[in-house]
């Protein structure tokens, strides 16, 4: 089974008196375990793919398959629980809670589940310890570097062993050096796992860490390249 399959997806949004098309009509199949980088510039429509993709919003049209499941067929509460089953997220701007410590921040999704607070600490003290954060565990994120919330975040979006990873410009706001290290986390831990990430980025070195690189221009699928290919 595919983990990702689209149909003709598309997105409009009406401005005034005009229609602009967001995701115009993307065909997109991605293997269970694929890395997978979505690229463009600013306006090409890659983050409204990943929303589409990730059940955040519906189509206006097409069809949006995750584990042979129709997204766009779920109403909101559906849609919720299946990410909260089968998802994970990385964020650029982290998106930790500035009042909960590390290991409570990681601990999150399990408290939403309804896990208990013992068990809670001690699997986001596993995650915390295999991205290299256990030491942490206690800090606040106002006492953590930029690269450790970003670990911090990881340690979130892994904790429930979701099937599927999404990371939006995951190393936007780290330096070069701090941003190579977090891709190299997250291609250790999911190849281990056998996990499917898709990430989007504009970075060009992002594709140096998939397995093929999907480029959109207006809405639409511009180039494809796998990792051995030679960029133009």
């Amino acid at each position: 089974m595919n983990m990702i399959e689209t149909v003709n997806v598309q997105k409009r949004y009406q401005v005034g008196e005009g229609v602009i098309r967001a995701v115009d009509g993307i065909d997109l199949t991605v293997p269970v375990g694929e890395f997978l980088c979505i690229s463009g510039r600013s306006g090409s429509g890659k983050s409204t793919l990943l929303s589409l993709l990730a059940g955040l919003e519906g189509p206006t049209d097409g069809e949006v398959l995750l584990l042979g499941e129709h997204m766009e067929r779920m109403d909101e509460r559906q849609r919720s629980r299946f990410r909260r089953e089968h998802i994970g997220f990385v964020f650029q701007s982290y998106n930790l809670l500035p009042q909960f410590c590390a290991w409570e921040n990681v601990a999150l999704p399990l408290e939403i589940r309804g896990v208990p607070l013992k068990e809670r600490r001690q699997r986001a003290m596993e995650v915390l310890e295999l991205v290299g954060l256990k030491s942490h565990a206690g800090h606040r994120p106002t006492e953590l570097s930029g690269g450790q919330q970003q670990r911090i975040g990881i340690a979130r979006a892994i904790i429930t062993r979701p099937d599927l990873v999404f990371a939006d410009e995951p190393t936007g706001n780290l330096d070069t050096r701090t941003g190579q290290e977090i891709m190299e986390l997250l291609r250790r831990i999911f190849r281990q796992w056998g996990t499917t990430f898709l990430l989007v980025s504009h970075d060009e070195d992002m594709r140096l860490y998939t397995d093929r690189e999907i480029r959109l221009r207006d809405g639409k699928i511009d180039k494809i390249y796998l990792r051995e290919e030679e960029r133009e």
